[in-house]
């Protein structure tokens, strides 16, 4: 009978758990008496290494669309802002910075038409955002899937389709 009761609780928590009903966090760990440590939690999409590669991505770009700005002040704002948090790693963030700056001014060079209307309007809002002292890394492109189920999750371009995204958020 209590190993009735637990199968019912465990797959109604299962089953409610993925369609997004209101149960905050609902984990295995949590289920079975596990602590999640929310300080120990670590946001790799702001870690030191992604801010780093963002902004001298960002710097390159700029500069391959001839944006008006002084690429050497954003590096040693943004080197500056985040030494004094981790005077330890500075060479290691300047190291990626380089590397990066590199790796993406070297890939666009040969790029003439690189600099699109949508390209340029992200580098704005990514620029003004990190010459603004605010070094948090864009948000990822989302990817185009063309596989057989890839477009599941967009409307029909006549408006009459279900967006599948929301229905399962």
């Amino acid at each position: 009978m209590r190993k009735a009761r637990f199968a019912i609780v465990a797959m109604t928590a299962a089953s409610l758990g993925g369609c997004g009903a209101s149960l905050p966090k609902l984990t295995t760990g949590s289920l079975f008496g596990g602590k999640a440590d929310a300080a120990n939690a670590v946001d790799r999409n702001n870690d030191p290494a992604t801010r780093t590669m963002d902004v001298a991505a960002t710097s390159a770009r700029a500069i391959k669309c001839g944006y008006n700005f002084d690429p050497t002040k954003l590096k040693n704002d943004f080197l500056a802002s985040q030494t004094a948090a981790d005077p330890a790693n500075a060479s290691k963030i300047t190291q990626i910075y380089d590397a990066s700056f590199n790796t993406v001014s070297k890939a666009i060079t040969d790029k003439p038409d690189y600099c699109t209307a949508d390209k340029t309007a992200k580098i704005k809002t990514a620029l003004n955002r990190h010459l603004a002292g605010d070094y948090t890394p864009s948000p990822p492109e989302p990817v185009e899937d063309d596989s057989l189920f890839g477009g599941m999750g967009k409307g029909s371009p006549d408006g009459h389709g279900a967006d599948m995204k929301a229905v399962f958020e």
